[in-house]
């Protein structure tokens, strides 16, 4: 639009120079107001130092960007078409008159301009809000008078707040939830150590994708107990070495025993066995941890060496800590005896 101007605004394209000269008369400069105007009427009020900076001695505003048209601090606004620049004169009283005071010429100019240049602002729409009424200024309105029930809703969006304005002291408990996130909005960096616990996860929110390799040790997982495995349970836990050990299909021991003499007490490939004893051919095998009571578990053994027409051996005793196996045959060199015990869990 062609350049436009009033006793209390000023507006012009904003492809002109980055200083524009408004020319009309304020009482301070803090009743100065400069917007971006897109072609659309959307308006975006700029900020003093930081979007421009203002010379009110030769009423001159002056871009701090290369052009009114790329201010990098407004990127998500509407193309700038026009920039406006507009007088609010505050409608407070300014000047306070006491009986008997001496009235000067600058006190009586200046409570007289303030009344005009309201007018006039009111007049001309200079904040171009379309209904003849100028905005209120932050100078016009009390501290505390704008209070949640004065704001329409959607008043106030992204452009009003100031960055990082909204911290933790500003949210009410509960009032950040899922739909106020935008997707993939809070990464590892956004949760504070410790912040994800076990009741803050969904039913089958951890799956294998999300473990780490060997992550899951014996501590965390639920192991099967002694009964379960003595009994065979259907009951769910995992099998782990310390509770294997009493299932019924698990060997109670094994081992084999050398017959080369009568006094030959050695054994090799052996588990859970202690120590053994001779006594001519009989070999008594001592556990190196008991069996439960009754000692009602079985032994299997054969004879190992050469020869043949061995009688079978047999097993003379049993009892928790041990049994006797004995050899009709005879000792000789290469001669022994492999067993094996199940049956009975372990004490």
């Amino acid at each position: 639009m062609p350049t436009t101007s009033g006793l209390s605004f000023y507006q012009t394209d904003a492809t002109t120079s980055q200083a524009i000269t408004y020319g009309f008369d304020v009482l301070s400069a803090g009743d100065i107001t400069v917007i971006s105007v897109a072609s659309n009427g959307a308006q975006a009020v700029l900020t003093l130092d930081t979007d421009y900076t203002l010379d009110i001695d030769t009423k001159t505003v002056t871009c701090t960007a290369s052009s009114w048209t790329n201010l990098p601090n407004h990127p998500d606004i509407y193309p700038t078409s026009d920039i406006r620049i507009y007088r609010t004169t505050s409608i407070l009283p300014s000047i306070d008159f006491k009986s008997g005071a001496v009235l000067s010429e600058g006190d009586l100019d200046n409570a007289y301009k303030q009344g005009l240049f309201a007018a006039q602002e009111m007049t001309e729409d200079a904040a171009l809000t379309g209904a003849g009424v100028q905005s209120v200024t932050s100078g016009s309105i009390e501290a505390g008078a704008v209070t949640g029930d004065k704001i329409a809703a959607g008043a106030v969006d992204t452009l009003q707040l100031a960055n990082a304005s909204v911290d933790n002291t500003k949210l009410q408990p509960g009032a950040v939830n899922q739909l106020n996130l935008q997707a993939s909005s809070i990464n590892t960096a956004s949760l504070a150590l410790g912040a994800v616990t076990h009741d803050r996860l969904a039913a089958d929110a951890v799956e294998t994708d999300n473990i780490k390799d060997a992550n899951v040790t014996q501590a965390k997982v639920v192991k099967a107990s002694k009964a379960n495995m003595e009994g065979q349970s259907a009951t769910d836990g995992v099998v782990t070495p310390d509770v294997l050990k009493h299932s019924p299909l698990v060997p109670r021991c094994y081992g084999s025993v050398s017959l080369a003499t009568t006094s030959d007490t050695s054994f090799s490939n052996s588990y859970n066995v202690a120590s053994v004893s001779a006594n001519g051919v009989e070999r008594t095998i001592t556990f190196s941890e008991d069996l439960s009571s009754p000692a009602d578990y079985v032994v299997l053994a054969t004879v190992t060496g050469a020869g043949a027409g061995f009688d079978a051996p047999s097993i003379v005793s049993k009892s928790t800590t041990g049994f006797t196996v004995d050899f009709n045959n005879g000792a000789n060199s290469g001669r022994g005896i492999d067993f094996v015990v199940f049956g009975s869990t372990f004490a």
